[in-house]
């Protein structure tokens, strides 16, 4: 860090405000955008394809659909996905660690021969 002289001050605190007001204007912008996504809860396939992480093609979803793999409704022939409820599904998929697995093996087994 350079250092700073008595008279560079002013200029020093200037640039800080400037830089301040920069970072303000994005944390702004960040809010806005996320505000616009919880807006409408509401998904049509397009958007499900561009929310999910791998990016699936339509055949896939709809072939998830027929399964009953993943949440949805019908309004009349459009599909349409509850963003909170795709989260959740993407959520649920999550695949415990090896420790994890480990300790509630461990917590299997001394339940069982406790009896409690």
């Amino acid at each position: 860090m350079s250092q700073f002289t008595f008279n560079d001050l002013p200029d020093v605190v200037a640039t800080l405000v400037e830089e301040i007001r920069g970072l303000k204007s994005l944390v702004e912008s960040g809010q806005k955008n996320a505000k616009a996504d919880n807006a409408n809860p509401w998904m049509t396939l397009k958007e499900f394809q561009q929310f999910h992480p791998e990016h699936p093609a339509a055949p896939t979803i709809y072939g998830w659909v027929r399964c009953g793999l993943v949440p949805y409704y019908k309004k009349g022939k459009k599909l349409i996905f509850k963003r909170q409820e795709i989260e959740d599904w993407l959520n649920a998929g999550r695949q415990k660690t090896d420790i994890e697995m480990e300790t509630e093996a461990i917590n299997y087994i001394n339940h069982r021969r406790t009896g409690k």
